[in-house]
C-alpha cells in the first residue's frame, strides 16, 4: 500500500505523464488500495499485486522512474528493480523504443541525480550518453535514408514508424529536419503498401 501511495503521490505531485495516463495510474492505485483494504490475500497474489504496480517503474526511464525508486530506498521499500539502464549498459541498445525515448528527453537531468551516481561510475554515465547519442544517430540515419529513396523499405516498416515516434517524443524534428521534410516523411509512411 505504501507503494501504491508513492506512485499516487509522483502521479499527482509531478506533472510527469500525459492526463490520460496520469488519470489511468491513480485510478488503478484507488482499485488496488480497496481491494487491499477489504480482501484477504495469499503471499503468491501479493507479489502478483507489486509485480503489476512495478511493471512501469521496471520498463521506464527517466525522472518519474529515479523518483519513484528513491522514494522506495527512503521508504525501506525493497523490490527487486529492473534497471533498463544496466540493460542499455550490458547489451549497448536500449530494449523498446520507449526507453530509448525516456533516456534521450530525461538524461541530461537525471545524469547528476544521486541515485544515478550512486549505482553508476563515471565511465558508465559517459557510455550511457553514448549510447543514447548512438541510438538517436541510428534513428536519424533511417530517416534520412528514407527520405533521400523517398520509401520505405519492407523490412524497415515497423523501424521506420518507432523512428517517427522517437523524433516527435523527444521533439527533434526542427534539429534534423525542414517542415517540408517532415511533411514528406509523413507522406511516404502513409503512402507505405505492404507486399
Amino acid at each position: 500500500m505504501k507503494t501504491i501511495q508513492i506512485q499516487n503521490t509522483l502521479v499527482k505531485d509531478f506533472d510527469l505523464f500525459d492526463s490520460r495516463t496520469k488519470e489511468g495510474l491513480l485510478n488503478h492505485g484507488i482499485y488496488l488500495t480497496e481491494r487491499l483494504h477489504k480482501e484477504s490475500f495469499t503471499l503468491a497474489q501479493l507479489k502478483s499485486i507489486a509485480g503489476d504496480i512495478l511493471t512501469l517503474w521496471n520498463e521506464s526511464i527517466g525522472i518519474a522512474t529515479e523518483l519513484f525508486w528513491t522514494e522506495m530506498e527512503k521508504n525501506n521499500i525493497e523490490f527487486e528493480r529492473k534497471d533498463e539502464l544496466i540493460f542499455a549498459l550490458e547489451k549497448g541498445r536500449f530494449r523498446k523504443v520507449e526507453m530509448g525515448m525516456g533516456a534521450r528527453k530525461d538524461w541530461a537531468v537525471i545524469k547528476d541525480y544521486c541515485s544515478i551516481k550512486k549505482r553508476f561510475s563515471n565511465d558508465e554515465i559517459e557510455k550511457i550518453s553514448s549510447i543514447i547519442e548512438s541510438d538517436e544517430s541510428t534513428r536519424l540515419g533511417i530517416l534520412k535514408k528514407c527520405l533521400k529513396k523517398r520509401e520505405i523499405p519492407q523490412t524497415q516498416y515497423l523501424k521506420f514508424g518507432e523512428c517517427m515516434a522517437y523524433m516527435s517524443n523527444c521533439a527533434l524534428w526542427d534539429r534534423y529536419f525542414s517542415k517540408s521534410e517532415v511533411d514528406e516523411l509523413y507522406t511516404i509512411w502513409q503512402n507505405f503498401e505492404s507486399k
